[in-house]
């Protein structure tokens, strides 16, 4: 990697195999996630399709030393993923879902065994090198280059030996993501299947074309995310449902991006933002999306007296992705997590735990700023 006129080059990756991976098992009954939009959300008609942003998650190894009969590699973890993956999504089939519209007004993310794509890919450069090159360049050359790696589920291979897995999920599935831990449970399957048999589905030497550029292959909206910083902060938020005035979805909102915008230095720019909240559903023990369309422009004075409201700064680290083993005792060298493909500020709420004796509510709350502020 080099430099030149000030810019920093981006080393793009080599496609080098291309797979599905559907659910072990057939899902049956069809699990459904509802999607509840309020009349104000419902009234912006394409609302619910203007959530197609993502959190893109990337996860670094070092080649693990091994003795001379093992080996460690990213193609032998791809072809491991084939089999761990599917068994993950048939404990968790809404992670493979399609957003559907239901009705005339309601959607859901619907239960899809057509599975995920599998990409397997290669960098010409070492991953210290390449990590070297992030850590030098602006915000948007760093989310550029590391788009490559998050090609929906994503193995890249390194020229020292090392590898990344990069994962791309939703923001209305993202609490299965981080609160149901899909991604520590998918690392004990696979952790515990690894073995010195290589797997069935092992392509180390399968490679298309040098011109065959992953990035001209396949559109990720991954890079799509031009904001130079990530202008997102993620809280740890309690309040006493006993409240009176009850805090409301709406308050609970606005207190966040007031805390954000304290921390941040910078405001909340569009009139209006989305707000989701993930909550159980009446019917069911599934859980639901309600979405909300928030005016930056409410005045909180008057809703802010007597309230429990207390906030404290998280970060993507408390969500666990820093100490996941795809292979026994080879920890994460580096995680990487950022919110991309959604310019609009908006702010999600994922409930951690509910305390029927303290009668109160915790949750995470991540909060970004609108890409035009920055």
């Amino acid at each position: 990697m080099g430099s030149g006129s000030g810019s920093v080059v981006i080393v793009r990756s080599e496609m080098e195999a291309v797979q599905t991976v559907p659910p072990l098992e057939i899902t049956a009954p069809r699990k459904v996630r509802q999607i509840v939009m309020s009349s104000a959300a419902g009234a912006m008609g394409e609302y619910v399709w203007g959530w197609g942003g993502c959190v893109h998650t990337v996860l670094y190894y070092n080649k693990k030393p091994l003795a001379e009969e093992e080996e460690d590699s990213g193609s032998l973890h791809a072809g491991w993923i084939k089999e761990s993956l599917a068994i993950a999504l048939s404990q968790q089939p809404l992670f493979s879902g399609r957003l559907q519209k239901l009705d005339d007004v309601n959607y859901g993310i619907v239960a899809n065994d057509a599975g995920v794509r599998l990409i397997e890919a290669r960098l010409p450069v070492t991953m210290s090198e390449f990590l070297l090159h992030l850590d030098r360049a602006c915000g948007s050359t760093r989310r550029e280059a590391e788009a490559q790696l998050v090609f929906w589920k994503d193995v890249t291979k390194f020229a020292c030996g090392g590898y990344s897995f990069g994962i791309s999920c939703s923001l209305l599935l993202v609490d299965i993501l981080f609160k149901e831990n899909f991604l520590r449970k998918w690392a004990d399957i696979h952790k515990n299947m690894v073995t010195k048999e290589r797997p069935l589905f092992y392509l180390p030497n399968i490679k298309y074309t040098p011109a065959s550029n992953i990035t001209d292959v396949i559109s990720s909206s991954a890079s799509q995310d031009n904001s130079a910083d990530d202008q997102t902060i993620i809280f740890n938020v309690k309040y006493s449902n006993e409240d009176n005035p009850p805090i409301t979805d709406n308050t609970l909102a606005l207190l966040c991006v007031e805390k954000a915008e304290t921390k941040l230095g910078t405001k909340m720019a569009l009139e209006y933002f989305s707000f989701s909240y993930v909550k159980e559903s009446n019917n069911d023990n599934n859980m639901m999306m309600k979405l909300e369309k928030c005016s930056s422009k409410y005045d909180l004075a008057t809703n802010k007296k007597n309230l429990s409201f207390k906030d404290q700064v998280a970060s993507w680290d408390d969500f666990g992705t820093n100490k996941l083993e795809f292979r026994k005792g080879n920890m994460t060298l580096r995680v990487s997590n950022w919110i991309g493909s959604i310019s609009k500020g908006f702010v999600m709420a994922i409930p951690y735990y509910f305390d029927n004796h303290e009668n109160v509510s915790r949750l995470k709350v991540i909060v970004k700023m609108d890409s035009i502020n920055k």
